[in-house]
C-alpha cells in the first residue's frame, strides 16, 4: 500500500511542480520548523520531508525541531524583526492570533486554484482562515481527547467496567490510588501552557445536570463543578501535584508505566502503546466528564502555514498540498495515530488502528478552541484559573470568576463562532 501511496504522491507532485519555475540544478532551499516531539510524529514529520525531497529535484526542505513554547515565542519576535521561517507549524487555535500578528501569508489563490479545499473538513480548515475566510496555511492533522484506563487496577479495587459519568468517576479514582506505591487514581496534563487548557476544557465544558457551556460562560455551575472536582482529586491525593508539571507526554508515560489508573489521553498516543505491551490489560473510552450518557472533548490539531517573507511561496505550497494530499493524510492517521483532516481520507486506513473508533466517536463531542485572534488570552486565563485551584487551594467559583474578568470582555467585542 506504501509503495502505491508512493507512487500516486510522485505522479500529484510532477504536476504541481511544473508550474514553479525554478530551477531543477540549483533546488529551492525551504525551511520548515515544527515542534512534533512524539516519537511517532517527529520520525514522521523528518522521513516525509526527506521522501518529498526525493521525489523532485526543485525544491528541497530543511525540517527543524523547535519546543512548541520556543516556536512560538519566535513567531511573536519574527512578526517584527521578519526573521521566520518559510514553512511554520501551529496549534490549530493560535493561528488566527498569529494571522493577526502578520505572521503568515495570504494563499488562498493559490489554494482555491488547487482545486480540493472542497475535501477537507470545516472546522480544521477554519482554523487557516482570517475573519474574511482568507486562506494562509491548512491543516495537517486532527485529534482529541478520550479515557485510558488501566483495567487491572480498576478491577483488583473492585470495578468491573470503565465509568460513564462525572459521578461514577468520582467514586471510582479515590480505589485504586496508592500512596506507598506512586500509583495515583489520574493523571492529566494540567501545565500552565495551551496543553493544560486543552485538557482541562472538557471538564470546564461537560454536560451537567442537563446544562453545559463554553469558555464564554464559565462561572456556570456545570463547569464549576468540573473544576472543584479536580481540585478535590488534588487535595486528596487521587492526583499527583505534579500534574501542573507534567506534559501531555509525560502523563502518557505515567501510564504506560502503571503509575495510574485512569489518564486523559490524546489520538497520537495510540502510536505509542507498544510501551504498554502486556504489562497490564487497559481500555479507551470516552471521557466521562459529565452526566450519564454524556461526554465531552476537545478538538486539537496542527496547521502548517507559509510564513510571511517566504522566498517562494509557490513552492511552499506545492510541498503543503503534497502534505495534505489525499494520499499523505490517510497515511499519517496510522503513522501517527491522527485524524484526517480530509473527508476522502478515513475509511481504508484509519480503522487499522485498535481504539481508533473510540476517539472518532468523541469527535461528536469535541469542543473546538477558538478560533479566535484573542485565543492566547483566553486560554492563560483558563489555565491560570487551574494553577490557582491545584497549586493555591484556590475556590473554583472565584477562580473561574477571575478568568472570566479576562474572557468575558474579548468575547463581547469578538464573539467565539
Amino acid at each position: 500500500m506504501k509503495k502505491t501511496i508512493a507512487v500516486v504522491g510522485a505522479m500529484t507532485l510532477a504536476l504541481s511542480m511544473c508550474s514553479l519555475g525554478v530551477s531543477a540544478e540549483e533546488p529551492t532551499e525551504i525551511t520548515l520548523w515544527h515542534y512534533f516531539d512524539a516519537s511517532a510524529d517527529s520520525e514522521a514529520i523528518v522521513e516525509w520531508v526527506d521522501e518529498y525531497n526525493t521525489l523532485q529535484s526543485d525544491i528541497h526542505i530543511t525540517a527543524t525541531y523547535v519546543s512548541r513554547e520556543e516556536l512560538m515565542n519566535q513567531y511573536t519576535i519574527g512578526a517584527i524583526s521578519g526573521e521566520l521561517p518559510d514553512i511554520g507549524m501551529v496549534d490549530s487555535p493560535d493561528m488566527a492570533s498569529y494571522i493577526s500578528l502578520g505572521v503568515f501569508e495570504d494563499i488562498t489563490d493559490y489554494l482555491n486554484e488547487w482545486g480540493e479545499l472542497d475535501s477537507f473538513y470545516s472546522g480544521p480548515l477554519s482554523s487557516c482562515m482570517d475573519s474574511e475566510g482568507n486562506l494562509y496555511g491548512l491543516p495537517q492533522n486532527s485529534n482529541c481527547l478520550a479515557l485510558a484506563v488501566n483495567m487491572d487496577l480498576l478491577e483488583a479495587a473492585g470495578y468491573d467496567h470503565a465509568p460513564t459519568s462525572l459521578d461514577e468517576f468520582s467514586e471510582m479514582v479515590a480505589a485504586p490510588t496508592n500512596a506507598d506505591d506512586s500509583v495515583y487514581g489520574f493523571a492529566m496534563c494540567c501545565i500552565s501552557t495551551e496543553e493544560g487548557t486543552f485538557q482541562l476544557l472538557p471538564w470546564l465544558c461537560a454536560t451537567i445536570d442537563g446544562e453545559s457551556v463554553n469558555v464564554d460562560d464559565l462561572t456556570a455551575d456545570s463547569a464549576v463543578k468540573g473544576l472543584s472536582t479536580l481540585g478535590e482529586f488534588v487535595a486528596n491525593g487521587y492526583m499527583s501535584k505534579e500534574c501542573v508539571n507534567w506534559t501531555q507526554a509525560d502523563v502518557f508515560n505515567q501510564f504506560a508505566a502503571g503509575k495510574a489508573a485512569f489518564a486523559e489521553v490524546g489520538t497520537w498516543h495510540l502510536a505509542q502503546t507498544d510501551a504498554i505491551g502486556d504489562s497490564f490489560n487497559y481500555e479507551i473510552v470516552v471521557l466521562p466528564t459529565g452526566d450519564e450518557g454524556t461526554s465531552s472533548s476537545t478538538i486539537g490539531g496542527e496547521n502548517f502555514g507559509i510564513c510571511t517573507g517566504a522566498e517562494n511561496v509557490e513552492a511552499c505550497v506545492a510541498f503543503l498540498e503534497w502534505l495534505c494530499s489525499q494520499e499523505k493524510e490517510a497515511e499519517w492517521a496510522v503513522t501517527a495515530g491522527k485524524i484526517p483532516t480530509r473527508s476522502d481520507s478515513e475509511p481504508e486506513y484509519t480503522y487499522e488502528v485498535e481504539n481508533f473508533e473510540v476517539f472518532v466517536d468523541e469527535m461528536n463531542y469535541a469542543l473546538a478552541r477558538g478560533p479566535h485572534a484573542e485565543w492566547p488570552t483566553i486560554s492563560e486565563a483558563i489555565y491560570t484559573a487551574a494553577q490557582s485551584v491545584f497549586v493555591d487551594g484556590a475556590d473554583a467559583a472565584d477562580a473561574l470568576a477571575t478568568a472570566m474578568e479576562t474572557i468575558a470582555p474579548i468575547v463581547e467585542e469578538t464573539p467565539l463562532p
